[in-house]
């Protein structure tokens, strides 16, 4: 992806692909499933399930994906899933997986519970896979009124005044040579039936707060007139292969700014047909207000599905999406006036009273007015391969995710900085907390990421002492933070003026962790295509943070990169501020890299 800045508010990378599971598309017997395997969501299920898998055979799975993907060889896998270096992204993955496999869906919160065991999962997933019911769900395609924006989407509306459909995500990918074209359009319609989030458009009349709605899509007749703008096809076959670079990053960039989140589309799919011989192209561009990045392995996931199925002949395959996100933004509107949500405003009231503004080396009448795309620059560290060894130890020695340990020296820097005892920063986190309702979060798409005001206390003590600090603060986050963003927007009067009173920290801090090899690529879209995909934002969009920091363990590497603007900061000054980070991290693993552990639960600071 290839952007003059980052897309914002940045957002934590999708999760690591799965090998193709032999059972997905098996139908047990007993059970309706749809041709990607997946229980169909309006299928009866009117009792018991024959075909239900044993507590082995699940538990034999689980121990297996996690060996894959987060465990080390000496871990005891009889341990809580907490206490074995799983964090909530994996917990999203592993809830999709079993969805995938067992046809039933488990809550994140669940997952999250700190005696949950893999034992004590596949005793769950089996128990529910042997009495399956009927999902009350709208059909694929349905329309959904208004209802309010979500809090990041509200907050974003608010923050970028002009013109707001150049703020995409996007990506560019190679497919297979001799896709066919008739079947790729009633793949896409399918997927864009099953996913309400791709169909949304903002209603903003004047004086009156904006709300979303949902588009609906016919199932029937030709996919193309169904799709209208969303999908096109771009003939470019007779060009030689020297050309086809120069013509597919000119339609890209064009791409880019082809989106209108007020009347719609927000997501284009454009295919670049290059003949049945060579790998032809598909670029995805979808609004930043539609999308999070967690959202590419579900869209990517049931695409490939999708077509595989069709093209073997498969045609009542679709989508089994979860909680739609117009369902989320209406149960998060609902959350926000209930006795368990009010009953997080003292934590967040003191959490925003903590100092959160930086000092500027150019002086503007309005700060934010003149952070924009246009004056966005970047500083990138990288640290050494065997200081991102040390940081992953002592993670796990003092039960912390590794972002933790990233945040508090962040901290540190800061408070130094501005010589204060406790500084604020916005993290950003995926936001997917199913402690709202009645959820299911792992299989849709939409923007969740939100923002959370974090307050750390850098006062005096030893290092450990210090960092125990951190790592119980984001630990005790209510709800994940999701209470936060609910309570501000949708509030009452009382309590959500109280906390937007207070300006948004200066400062914005992302760990998105290791992305490498993070999109599920397969057969239909193979890699990701080398050419660019053109700015995805406008020049003049508003950065949300004048200081944004990013941090990747790509490679087993830990790299920061420090995003401002030119306009208010000089490069010096930030330079400054992340070699005293290195310094604070360094000096931080120096003390802490073989200390007794510190309180707290893993995972906390996990975007």
């Amino acid at each position: 992806m290839t952007a003059p800045t980052r897309p914002g508010p940045a957002d934590t990378a999708p999760d690591s692909p799965a090998a193709p599971d032999p059972d997905r598309f098996a139908a047990d017997p007993g059970r309706s499933v749809t041709d990607s395997g997946r229980p169909s969501a309006d299928a009866p299920h009117p009792g018991d399930d024959p075909a239900a898998p044993a507590v082995e055979d699940v538990r034999a799975r689980l121990e297996a994906w996690l060996g894959d993907t987060v465990l080390t060889p000496e871990a005891d896998l009889s341990a809580p899933l907490l206490d074995l270096g799983v964090d909530s992204l994996d917990l999203i993955r592993t809830a999709r997986r079993v969805e995938a496999a067992f046809g039933v869906r488990v809550q994140l919160r669940e997952l999250a519970v700190p005696a949950m065991t893999t034992a004590r999962l596949a005793e769950l997933v089996a128990e529910r896979a042997a009495r399956r019911r009927t999902a009350d769900t709208a059909p694929p395609g349905a329309g959904h009124g208004p209802v309010a924006l979500t809090p990041p989407q509200e907050q974003a509306w608010e923050e970028q005044s002009g013109d707001r459909g150049h703020w995409n995500q996007a990506l560019l990918f190679t497919t297979r040579p001799g896709l066919d074209g008739e079947l790729f359009a009633e793949a896409v319609r399918r997927l864009v039936a099953g996913h309400a989030s791709l169909r949304l458009t903002v209603v903003a009349p004047p004086a009156r707060r904006p709300r979303q709605q949902v588009t609906a899509v016919a199932l029937d007749g030709p996919p193309g007139a169904a799709l209208g703008p969303v999908l096109d096809t771009v003939d470019i076959s007779e060009l030689a292969d020297a050309d086809l670079p120069a013509a597919i990053t000119l339609r890209c960039a064009v791409e880019q700014r082809a989106l209108d989140p007020g009347a719609g589309p927000v997501v284009r799919f454009v295919r670049f047909d290059v003949g049945p011989t060579r790998p032809g192209r598909l670029l995805i561009v979808v609004h930043q207000l539609a999308f999070d990045m967690v959202s590419w392995s579900v869209l990517l996931e049931d695409l490939e599905e999708l077509y595989t199925a069709l093209e073997a002949g498969r045609t009542d395959a679709r989508c089994a999406e979860g909680t739609p996100y117009p369902e989320w933004a209406r149960a998060l509107t609902e959350h926000a006036r209930t006795p368990e949500a009010e009953a997080e405003t003292e934590w967040w009231t003191d959490v925003v009273r903590t100092p959160a503004t930086v000092p500027l080396d150019h002086t503007a009448d309005d700060p934010r007015a003149v952070n924009t795309a246009r004056t966005a620059a970047t500083h990138r560290e990288e640290f050494p391969p065997e200081l991102t060894a040390r940081l992953v130890a002592a993670a796990h020695a003092h039960r912390a995710h590794p972002g933790d340990l990233v945040l508090h020296a962040l901290g540190e820097a800061l408070a130094g900085w501005l010589d204060e005892p406790a500084v604020r920063v916005d993290v950003l986190r995926h936001g997917r907390e199913e402690a709202v309702g009645d959820s299911h979060l792992a299989r849709t798409t939409g923007w969740f990421t939100t923002t959370v005001p974090v307050r750390l206390d850098l006062a005096p003590g030893t290092a450990a002492e210090r960092l125990a600090r951190t790592v119980g603060h984001l630990a005790a986050l209510p709800g994940g933070g999701v209470g936060f963003g609910a309570l501000s927007r949708h509030g009452r009067p009382r309590i959500s003026a109280a906390l937007r009173a207070a300006p948004p920290s200066d400062v914005s801090f992302d760990f998105e962790g290791d992305d490498a090899d993070a999109l599920p690529l397969r057969t239909v879209l193979p890699d990701v295509a080398p050419e660019p995909v053109g700015d995805i934002t406008a020049p003049h969009w508003t950065r949300p943070h004048l200081i944004e920091v990013i941090a990747t363990t790509d490679d087993d590497v830990l790299r920061a990169e420090w995003w401002y603007s030119t306009a208010l900061h000089d490069g010096a000054t930030v330079r400054h501020l992340a070699a005293r980070h290195r310094a604070a991290l360094t000096a931080l693993l120096d003390a802490v890299g073989h200390g007794t552990a510190a309180p707290g639960a893993a995972g906390a600071a996990d975007s």
